[in-house]
């Protein structure tokens, strides 16, 4: 796991020693103390408090406090929200990887932290906090034949929209890092230690990592490429949708950070979120390995012909057309070219056509490059100092 952001609601489990070090500084108020407006305001916050302590030289989780009211509009109610990378808060970077097995170093190494600065909460109130977004990661290290900017290129060409919407944004910077948005849900992708290298405004992680390039240093990592893959789940309800599923529980139960670290959850969520993108009708096509054209349209044939059904000459023709097109130049694109030139008002037709070529191109691999990154996925190993000892 990477980042995740709890927020405590019962303003009782935590104490704020140091409320100078809030911008502004942070006071309480009564309901009595609330202004008519503000008494019958439906605004999500009255105020926002962000904490602004002192330079640490240590990893500080970002924390922020928001005066709200009760659902009842009687009460004025407290709400400590955290964000935290996990790994950088257990190992000072995020090349080493945190999972379950971090459990207890997790709720102890946050807790300690924040009462470093004033901030008292106990563990318990940490462990039973609300999860409000998650982000799950893997870190792949590729071999010296297998460079980052074919990974990005060929995942350029995939399409995670699960209908038809050439309004979707889906925004790319080759050769740096990748970015697939669906709604509530983010998947990137980009070189972990070029990204580490670079100056702060310009990389996706955007804080203070001198650590982590020492790491990078002693462990020769300058001149290796890191492919790193996060899954990042944005929003309280979608978390609550997508654990609650894993977890075979009633959709709306609430999540709390102790819910996270359940057996093999993390593991499976990342698993599938990650074949949920490669495994698409249209993504397959996207990420088919090089192979002779002649013999991808000998095996489509053959796959038709098995089928015995009516038109298989067609059918494995057109699938051929589709599969080579899609390959070349992605899913979106032949997508957004496809419903500009002729119309929407039967998408289905078309879906169906990209289901029937994926079915007859079924038993073409994947290119290398994404071959062993779902291999690597699959294992998930967690990158830890053993290893990185060992060389990586």
């Amino acid at each position: 796991m990477d980042t995740i952001i709890i927020k405590i609601y019962e303003p009782h489990q935590f104490i704020i020693k140091r409320k100078e070090w809030f911008l502004p500084e942070l006071t309480k108020r009564k309901h009595s103390d609330l202004s008519p407006t503000e008494q019958r305001s439906s605004r999500l916050y009255l105020r926002h408090f962000i904490f602004k302590p002192p330079y640490q030289d240590y990893y500080l989780p970002k924390v922020d406090i928001f005066e709200t009211l009760t659902k009842d509009r009687k009460r004025v109610l407290y709400i400590l929200k955290i964000e935290c990378s996990v790994p950088k808060l257990l190992f000072a970077n995020s090349i080493q990887e945190a999972g379950e097995v971090h459990k207890e170093e997790i709720f102890n190494a946050l807790k300690n932290v924040l009462w470093r600065v004033g901030i008292q909460i106990s563990k318990e109130a940490i462990t039973d906090a609300r999860l409000a977004t998650v982000h799950l990661c893997k870190n792949v290290p590729l071999p010296r034949d297998i460079r980052m900017q074919e990974a990005l290129s060929e995942l350029g060409r995939v399409d995670i929209n699960k209908t038809v919407d050439i309004t979707n944004k889906e925004e790319k910077n080759w050769g740096r890092w990748l970015q697939v948005f669906s709604l509530t849900i983010e998947r990137i992708f980009y070189d972990k230690v070029a990204d580490a290298m670079r100056p702060k405004g310009k990389r996706k992680d955007k804080s203070r990592i001198d650590y982590e390039r020492a790491l990078i240093e002693r462990f020769g990592l300058q001149n290796r490429e890191i492919f790193r893959y996060e899954y990042r789940i944005k929003k309280g309800q979608t978390v609550m949708r997508e654990i609650n599923t894993a977890l075979g529980r009633k959709p709306k139960t609430i999540i709390a950070f102790k819910d996270l670290f359940a057996p093999n959850l993390i593991k499976t969520m990342l698993l599938k979120s990650w074949r949920d993108l490669i495994q698409r009708p249209e993504n397959q096509l996207a990420l088919l390995g090089p192979t002779d054209d002649l013999a991808l349209l000998q095996h489509m044939l053959a796959q038709a012909k098995i089928g015995g059904k009516a038109h298989c000459l067609n059918k494995a023709l057109t699938s051929y057309g589709l599969a080579r097109t899609i390959r070349d130049h992605g899913a979106k694109e032949v997508k957004r070219i496809v419903f500009t030139t002729i119309n929407t008002d039967h998408t289905e037709r078309f879906t169906k056509k990209i289901e029937m070529s994926a079915d007859l191109a079924r038993g073409v691999p994947y290119s290398n490059t994404i071959a062993y990154i779902d291999r690597a996925i699959e294992k998930y190993e967690l990158i830890n100092l053993d290893l990185l000892e060992k060389g990586i």
